[in-house]
């Protein structure tokens, strides 16, 4: 229905319908199909003297709740423009709406009749345009009130589910709607300015620097997930040391990525990687040395903490001798299993015999099947089955043949009787289901099932791989226990050491002429020695602690070497690195603006929060109550709590009240929160990595420390995330989108200066804005804050001081990016 509104009102227009036509056809279909306002408790032409009002929403016992003022689709109600192209709603002043003569009469027409029968709320609409407001309010001027506009039938369309949540007959009777979609309590209804949508190159691409085509597959393949085929780099650059704790300048508390109060409560152990696989090398060497089978181990780490390369190192290429020498092990990889319950139970068991058929029995002769595998099905078969056949007769083998093929496509069976000739030649069984995280809490919970189901039936261990954040929506909580089924928490390695090991051995490769052709076909000496010193260089960033290479990567992974990974990939390749520049020196020290931008927007021109993988801590996310500062307050308010206590945590009801009782944003602060727990820049204690209702405590991370104490108040990230904001101001607005048009302008003139000054007056401009949103909020919302110690006064410090170290730089740069 609502797809055809549209078209109804341009058929209607070219008609020129009266009134009775437009309400008939339009907006009866709005209010009733699609809003599902009950007839019955809709008044139609009702007297109000001195006229009668169009549509009236009752109360069952007759109250008036809403009223509609209907004209005839022909009769212009002038809006101003729209801010962003394809604007379907927005907030405007209703003095505004008044300078227009035909929405300033209906306007007052309806209000009239509000105001005699008592009713606060109500619409006028010509069935393209609708403008919902109140019509009284206590204390405040009718005309300094704000109306919700509705610009074009693509609104109940394209918004449907706002539509419904504003305007519906639940949503108005149950949810009290109205009172939030219209209420003037600042800031909610304050018009948003979105500044990248009138930004022409907004999506542009930036090229990769020179070095990239040589360097990426090599980036590939020695800078991401190691595989099981990659022994020597597993041998190499695995690391071993897991005591990952990182002091910021300033904090005097350690943060570390280790167990929670929360994993402790359910006796998970918190494992020291010795490089021999810590407690669960022993406890599978001691379950086996013993003959215990039956126990489910479960081994606990955040995402990218390195579970699967733990499991791999243990079990594949550097077990422990004695582990080595009496285990068989299997690693049934789920990664590409599809979310199907019949699928993963059927490729667990398939890729579980695979692994444990190393020496391909399987694909055997028939008699060596039956020998040594399928004894026990053929001793019974030739009492049954094959009774009284000749074994030389053709029934008699196609009868077997038949039998010994369904005997290989029962898995399950199989698997054991794999599992027991592994037993009789003094082999124990490793079983280890591997990459379930992508699945859903249900499907997960069934593979842990299917563990226990293989630890009984093979009376092997089984060892089942979680991430943190899903144990707790799990169903596995009450199975823990010292005895059966255990848990073990993994933290993750030290990101520089990652990195200078990976970095040191690929060097290696690149300078040993004999192996080089192992992990590339570059044949240009001049190539191959620009890459090296390249890699060299960043090696030695990554090797000082006081680097921002260093520092800011670590920060930003959090403990998540897979994306720390991703990152560093990112910048090593990016168009914004100075690759030239460095070979032409020799040496580098990294400034905190060479690694932003390479790692915030390695392949576009203008940041976009979307696609990257560093959000934008000053967006205001809500659509109606949000500020510019609910993250950082979050992330403040947290900071305040170290070292109070040995957890750090803040219960989150604490948190939730205060941003509710003060400053009335409790959407607001939910949403921030989401992106502060999916970003890692705070963490909860079940490590949930989203917002929901069950995060009960939290605490500030290194990478939350790091953002509220550098990141936020540097020049290149506010540059950067300028452009990706929600507005309040539309002249601040317009602004943002006037530099970054000309500055775009100006890279393409290769006029490297100038638009190092657009970027600067551009930043400053944000800032000041930033100042006076939050000065209002202090006003507002009766803030306490020292002088001094306000978000504002502190970005405009920390510009004041960074403005002329970038205005110094760009004066001395002879290279144009």
């Amino acid at each position: 229905m609502t797809t055809d509104l549209t078209t109804l009102t341009q058929i209607l227009l070219a008609e020129s319908a009266n009134e009775a036509e437009t309400r008939h056809k339009i907006i009866d279909q709005v209010l009733h199909p699609l809003l599902a306002w009950p007839r019955a408790l809709t008044k139609v032409e009702e007297y109000i003297s001195p006229g009668f009002a169009d549509y009236v929403l009752t109360k069952p016992n007759g109250d008036f709740l809403f009223l509609v003022e209907a004209k005839k689709v022909g009769k212009a109600f002038e809006l101003p423009f729209p801010h962003n192209e394809g604007e379907t709603h927005c907030y405007i002043d209703i003095k505004t709406l008044l300078s227009n003569q035909n929405i300033r009469e209906t306007m007052r027409q309806v209000r009239d009749y509000c105001m005699d029968v008592g009713c606060e709320y109500a619409a006028i609409t010509n069935g393209i345009e609708w403008v919902a407001f109140k019509c009284f309010e206590k204390g405040k001027r009718w005309d300094q009130l704000k109306a919700f506009v509705i610009r074009s039938p693509k609104f109940f369309e394209e918004d449907e589910i706002k539509a419904k949540n504003a305007f519906s007959y639940i949503a108005i009777t149950e949810h009290s709607s109205l009172t939030t979609t219209l209420s003037s309590t600042p800031p909610g209804d304050r018009q948003v300015f979105v500044a990248k949508d009138r930004v022409s190159a907004y999506s542009h691409p930036i090229s990769a620097n020179r070095l990239a085509s040589a360097l990426r597959p090599i980036a590939s393949r020695h800078f991401g997930v190691i595989a099981d085929e990659q022994t020597e780099l597993m041998d190499r650059c695995y690391v071993t040391d897991r005591n990952f704790t990182q002091v910021l300048s300033g904090m005097r508390s350690i943060i570390k990525d280790s167990l929670t109060p929360y994993f402790e409560e359910y006796g998970v152990e918190q494992l020291e990687d010795t490089g021999k696989g810590g407690a669960v090398g022993g406890r599978i060497t001691k379950n086996i040395k013993n003959s215990r089978g039956g126990e489910v181990l479960v081994l606990f780490g955040g995402k990218g903490a390195g579970k699967s390369t733990f499991i791999r190192r243990l079990l594949k290429h550097t077990p422990p001798r004695w582990l080595r020498e009496n285990a068989i092990s299997a690693v049934v990889d789920m990664l590409d299993v599809p979310e199907e319950k019949s699928r993963v139970h059927s490729e667990i068991w398939k890729r579980l015999v695979s692994g444990l058929d190393a020496d391909k029995t399987l694909l055997a002769s028939r008699e060596t099947l039956l020998r040594e595998l399928f004894s026990d099905r053929f001793e019974t078969a030739s009492r049954q089955e094959l009774a009284g056949l000749s074994r030389s007769s053709d029934l008699y083998n196609d009868r077997l043949n038949g039998l010994v093929a369904s005997w290989k496509a029962d898995m399950e069976y199989c698997a054991v009787r794999l599992a027991d000739r592994c037993s009789k030649a003094g082999k124990g069984v490793v079983v280890v289901i591997d990459n379930t995280d992508q699945y859903s809490g249900p499907i997960q919970d069934y593979c842990f099932t299917t563990a226990q189901e293989i630890a009984r039936s093979l009376s092997c261990v089984t060892l089942i791989s979680m991430r943190e954040e899903r144990f707790h929506n799990s169903k596995i909580h009450g199975v823990l226990d010292a005895f059966q089924n255990s848990g073990f928490h993994l933290s993750s390695p030290k990101p520089s050491t990652v990195f200078l090991k990976r970095l040191e051995y690929t060097i290696e490769l690149l300078r040993d002429d004999a192996r080089r052709g192992e992990i590339t076909y570059m044949t240009d000496p001049a190539l191959i020695d620009d890459c090296c010193r390249y890699l060299e260089i960043v090696a030695s960033g990554i090797g000082n602690s006081e680097s921002p290479l260093n520092s800011f990567l670590t920060a930003c992974g959090h403990g998540d070497i897979r994306l720390t990974l991703d990152l560093f990939r990112s910048f090593l390749l990016s168009g914004y690195t100075n690759v030239q520049e460095m070979l032409d020196v020799g040496r580098w020290n990294f400034q905190i603006h060479q690694v932003i931008k390479p790692v915030m927007v390695p392949t576009r021109y203008f940041y976009d929060e979307q696609l990257s993988d560093i959000p934008n801590i000053f967006q205001a996310r809500h659509n109606r109550l949000a500020s510019h500062f609910t993250s950082l307050r979050i992330l403040r308010r947290l900071s305040k709590n170290i070292g109070s206590g040995s957890s750090d945590f803040v219960a989150m009801a604490e948190l939730r009240a205060y941003f509710s009782e003060r400053f009335r944003m409790l959407g607001d602060f939910n949403l921030c929160m989401d992106v502060l727990l999916r970003h890692g820049f705070v963490e909860a204690n079940n490590r949930l990595d989203y917002f929901d209702e069950s995060v009960d405590r939290v605490r500030v991370t290194n990478y939350g420390l790091y953002m509220l104490s550098n990141l936020a108040f540097t020049f290149t990230y506010l540059d950067l995330v300028c452009v990706d904001c929600n507005y309040y101001d539309e002249e601040s607005c317009n602004s943002i989108t006037s530099y970054a048009n000309e500055e775009y302008r100006l890279f393409t003139s290769r006029a490297r200066a100038d638009r190092v000054k657009v970027r600067l007056d551009r930043t400053e401009s944000f800032i000041s804005y930033l100042a006076n949103e939050e000065k209002r909020e202090i006003e507002l919302f009766e803030l306490s804050i020292p002088e001094g110690e306000s978000f504002g006064e502190r970005l405009q410090a920390s510009f004041g001081d960074e403005k002329q170290r970038v205005l110094a730089s760009a004066a001395k740069q002879k290279y144009n990016r």
